[in-house]
């Protein structure tokens, strides 16, 4: 067998491999879904990402006899260590064979780069960061993935760990598959959850309302106030930036269903934000990642007829949470489930650290689904 050699993406030649190994690594995988290609090169491009105006990353390749079996990121991300007053270092975008060779010399290249600019750790995968999609999966493998968390090789964990990466951190998605309860399981449960509300919805401090379309700019500022206030303190956030949030701005009037998105207002100020939308991984898997020529058809034909939906954005004031507030916003989103014949829905990452957040969304009934692990070790930079 020939041997590996690592090099670094510099041609647009490069780059094409390093996006389209992917469909070859995943191939054997019945549930990954493959996101457009469009999507996965402007993710890493500097010029098109608003991440890369405060990071700076190098793309790897594995070449065994001159063809790719595996791709890494390398990234700096100076906001996060700005924000955390650290020197941690990143590595994200990672794929690769059932091969250790290659396996090693990606995360070698990785933590050489980032040892070369003084940072201290490596840790990942964030892709590329983590207000992105993050982590390998390590357990709810038979499951379909839900946008925009990734659905890895099993075997993935198993390389970072012999390499010598040690678990950071595991976030939890939790999730409902309403065809496996009974009716009246859930009568009693959407009776519970009512009762709560109600009794949340008596203050009169306290009111949940729809977004305002028509000022689509104000509500989009309102959910990165609130996001940047109630998470400040968790592991691994950084604050969202403007350019951020504006590069957002399309792709969440791409996604958004007006019927679960929700605001709630304590004293006529927004304190939480509720937004749910459809899990267009099913459209993706019908679409095989592309759009044309016939992807697009199958998006208008299909759109409206997706079973599952994503929590995509649930963020609230610590003021808020002491009133329960999640209480209304889950029963209102529970209600228009069950209204759209909504089969399974799923929350997003919730740190397993996040213990307060972890018993609200065991109240209403959630299990877990999936876990994904983050890994991390020194680079003796």
């Amino acid at each position: 067998m020939s041997e590996v050699k690592i090099v670094e993406v510099r041609s647009a030649r490069d780059r094409r491999r390093f996006v389209r190994l992917a469909r070859e690594i995943n191939r054997s995988l019945p549930l990954w879904v493959p996101m457009l290609d469009r999507d996965q090169f402007r993710e890493i491009d500097p010029k098109a990402n608003p991440f890369y105006r405060h990071a700076e990353a190098a793309l790897f390749l594995a070449l065994r006899g001159g063809r790719p079996v595996g791709r890494i990121a390398a990234i700096e991300n100076r906001r996060h260590n700005a924000h955390w007053h650290d020197r941690v270092g990143f590595f994200g975008h990672y794929e690769c064979a059932d091969d250790d060779e290659a396996s090693r010399g990606l995360f070698s290249a990785a933590e050489s780069w980032l040892a070369a600019r003084g940072l201290t750790s490596m840790r990942g995968p964030t892709n590329p960061s983590m207000n992105a999609n993050i982590g390998f999966l390590v357990d709810g493998f038979q499951h379909f993935p839900s946008i925009p968390m990734p659905h890895t090789q099993p075997y993935y964990p198993g390389q970072a760990e012999r390499y010598g990466l040690a678990k950071a951190m595991d976030v939890l998605v939790y999730g409902w598959q309403y065809p496996d309860y009974s009716d009246e399981h859930i009568a009693a449960m959407r009776g519970r959850i009512a009762r709560l509300s109600n009794k949340v919805l008596a203050r009169r401090d306290v009111s949940i309302r729809s977004p305002r379309l028509d000022k689509v700019d104000e509500e989009l500022e309102i959910i990165r106030t609130i996001c940047n206030e109630s998470l400040k303190g968790n592991w691994g956030f950084v604050p969202l930036s403007d350019e951020e949030m504006l590069a957002a701005r399309d792709e969440l009037l791409e996604i958004i269903d007006p019927d679960t998105f929700s605001i709630a207002e304590v004293d006529g100020k927004p304190e939480a934000v509720f937004l749910a939308c459809p899990n267009y991984y099913e459209l993706l898997a019908r679409m095989k990642g592309r759009l044309f020529p016939w992807g697009w058809l199958t998006y208008l034909r299909h759109r409206r007829r997706i079973k599952q939906y994503v929590v995509y954005v649930y963020v609230t004031t610590p003021r808020a949470e002491a009133l329960g507030i999640g209480v209304p916003l889950y029963e209102r989103f529970f209600r228009e489930c069950f209204r759209k014949g909504i089969e399974t829905c799923e929350t997003g990452y919730v740190l397993e650290t996040h213990t307060r957040m972890r018993a609200t969304i065991e109240n209403f009934g959630a299990t877990i689904r999936k876990r994904y692990r983050l890994f991390e070790k020194s680079t003796g930079g």
